[in-house]
């Protein structure tokens, strides 16, 4: 049974990380090339920064689900 559990958790990080990683990737590609040099990333270096950055949470522990945007408000905060 522990070794399910642990299993289950493992699975649970790898798809959080990779969910974190496709967000990073859409928001970095989203930006002009000229938001992006202000960072100081190029275009290329996207994928990389979006593997570094998903690592670095799920080694944290810090991935966590996000919350259910509101219906009424389409916002994430309370009314």
């Amino acid at each position: 049974m522990f070794a399910l559990q642990t299993l289950w958790v493992s699975l649970q990080k790898v798809f959080a990380g990779e969910i974190l990683r496709r967000r990073v990737m859409d928001e970095l590609g989203s930006l002009s090339d000229r938001d992006l040099a202000d960072i100081g990333i190029s275009r290329s270096d996207i994928a990389r920064v979006a593997r570094e950055a998903a690592a670095v949470e799920v080694k944290a522990g810090a991935v966590t689900k996000a919350p259910r945007p509101n219906r009424l408000t389409g916002s994430a905060l309370p009314v």
